[in-house]
C-alpha cells in the first residue's frame, strides 16, 4: 500500500500537523509490513499442507508415518503463527482506521491539530465502542459528492462496521464470558475475542480498507479540497 500523504503534510503550510502526519505514516507502514508478513505466512501454511499431502500418499501403508506427521504438526504451528500475525495486524489496522477517520473529521470541521498525547492514544488499539463510533460517522459528514452524484449518508466504514457488529454479536452470545454490551464496548477486541469466535478475517480486511480510504480522502483535502465537504 502506497502512503498517499508524503510531501503534502507535516509542513507549516499544511493543516495536518507533523505529529499527525508522522502517526498516520507510521501506522500505515506498520500495517503494510504486517500484511506482507501475513501473506508470506499463509503461503507457507499452504505449502506445508501440500507437502504433507504428497508425503502421506508416498508413505501410505508403511509402518512409520513420522514424516507426514511432522509436516502436519509444522503446518499447525505455521497456521498458529499466521493467526497471531492476523491478530497483530488488527491492533494496528483498527488504530489506523480510528486515527485516519478522526483526522479527516478534524480537517473537514476546521478544528485545530490534536496534541501529541491524544495522537499517541489514538495510535493504540481502540476500545470496541470507539471503533464502532468512528466507523459509524456518515460519509456525508466527511466526503462531499462529486458532480452528478447523490449525497451518501451511509457510514464511512459501513462494511467494516457490519463485520465488526457480527463479531460483537458472536462474543455476546459466546459462553466463555458474561460481558454485557457496555462492558464489551469498553474492551479491545483482541483482548476479549473467545477462541471459538470467527478470526479477524473480514473485520480486518474491511477496517484496513476504510483506514486507507480515509487517508486518501485526507490527501484529497490537502491537495485539492474539491471532494470534501466544508462544515
Amino acid at each position: 500500500m502506497h502512503f498517499p500523504l508524503t510531501g503534502l503534510s507535516g509542513t507549516k503550510l499544511s493543516p495536518l500537523s507533523e505529529t499527525e502526519a508522522e502517526a498516520l505514516r507510521s501506522l500505515h507502514n506498520a500495517c503494510t509490513h504486517l500484511e506482507r508478513e501475513r501473506g508470506s505466512a499463509l503461503s507457507h501454511v499452504l505449502h506445508l499442507r501440500e507437502s504433507a499431502a504428497v508425503v502421506e500418499d508416498y508413505v501410505r501403508g508403511m509402518g512409520f508415518q513420522y514424516h507426514p506427521r511432522a509436516l502436519n504438526e509444522l503446518g499447525e504451528a505455521a497456521l498458529e503463527y499466521e493467526r497471531q500475525v492476523e491478530a497483530l495486524i488488527w491492533r494496528y489496522a483498527s488504530a489506523y482506521a480510528v486515527l485516519s477517520i478522526t483526522l479527516l473529521d478534524r480537517l473537514v470541521s476546521k478544528k485545530p491539530p490534536l496534541d501529541a498525547d491524544t495522537v499517541h492514544q489514538l495510535c493504540q488499539e481502540p476500545m470496541l465502542g470507539r471503533l464502532r463510533a468512528a466507523l459509524s460517522i456518515p460519509s456525508s459528514r466527511l466526503i462531499a459528492p462529486s458532480d452528478g452524484e447523490q449525497q451518501d449518508d451511509v457510514p464511512i466504514g459501513s462494511h467494516a462496521l457490519a463485520a465488526v457488529e457480527e463479531v460483537r454479536t458472536q462474543i455476546l452470545r459466546s459462553g466463555e464470558n458474561s460481558m454485557d454490551e457496555q462492558a464489551l464496548d469498553a474492551s479491545r477486541l483482541s483482548a476479549v475475542r473467545p477462541a471459538d469466535v470467527t478470526p479477524f478475517g473480514l473485520p480486518l480486511s474491511f477496517t484496513l480498507s476504510v483506514a486507507t480510504t480515509a487517508s486518501w480522502e485526507i490527501y484529497t483535502y490537502l491537495s485539492q479540497g474539491r471532494h470534501l465537504r466544508s462544515p
